[in-house]
């Protein structure tokens, strides 16, 4: 598993080497075309308009997007971290998704600490170290490596649930659904040319959901 981690910096540049500009493709789809078009739709105002959104969208026939991204960006600071995603094919996607806890809600929550400046992730060097200890959860091989158990993610990611920020009060272990509110989920996501992104509280429960057309 690769996760890569998307600068508002890097969408402005180009490079020759092909699997960058997979990467480059979809960052600025992310940035330049979906993120523009957000729209808060939770009513009574309990969590701030940047609160990060899941998503999943299309890649290519092969395969999807599968990940987080904030929907406010700021241009004025230099290699603002937008987004965290990784390509992904629809039989490992829909094996993911069985849990409410699945690969885009905790980097969702790593984008959430790390906006904040929290002390969980509240730099770039801990955000990419979290993405990398995430990122070896998915590898039975590198678990084995890794003797001492406070480095393995599922021992701290206890860290990334408990925190919670102002804009979170509001939002109890009741609040949201657990369930998808499309028909055919994640079926659809095969037949329809659409960006799906959803919000999900520090519990996995879904509090706010959205399409837009691609």
């Amino acid at each position: 598993m690769d996760v890569c981690i998307s600068l508002t910096d890097t969408v402005k540049k180009r490079r020759l080497w092909q699997r960058f500009q997979k990467k480059q493709k979809i960052a600025d789809a992310l940035l330049n075309d979906i993120i523009p078009k957000i729209t808060p739709t939770l009513s009574g105002q309990n969590l701030p308009i940047n609160y990060p959104w899941c998503f999943v969208m299309p890649a290519n026939k092969d395969g999807f997007c599968f990940g987080a991204l904030l929907p406010v960006v700021s241009h004025r600071e230099v290699k603002t971290v937008f987004a965290l995603h990784i390509h992904i094919s629809y039989s490992v996607l829909c094996e993911n998704m069985k849990s409410n806890l699945h690969l885009a809600f905790w980097l969702s929550r790593i984008l959430h600490s790390y906006q904040k400046e929290h002390i969980v992730t509240g730099t770039r060097t801990d955000l990419r170290e979290w993405v990398k200890t995430l990122e070896r959860s998915f590898s039975p091989f590198w678990e084995k490596l890794l003797i001492n158990e406070q480095f393995r993610f599922r021992n701290r990611s206890e860290l990334l649930l408990s925190f919670e920020g102002k804009d979170e009060g509001k939002i109890t272990c009741d609040s949201g659904v657990d369930i998808m509110p499309w028909t055919n989920w994640p079926g659809c996501i095969r037949t329809e040319g659409k960006i799906w992104l959803w919000r999900q509280s520090r519990y996995g429960r879904i509090i706010d959901s959205q399409t837009i057309l691609l």
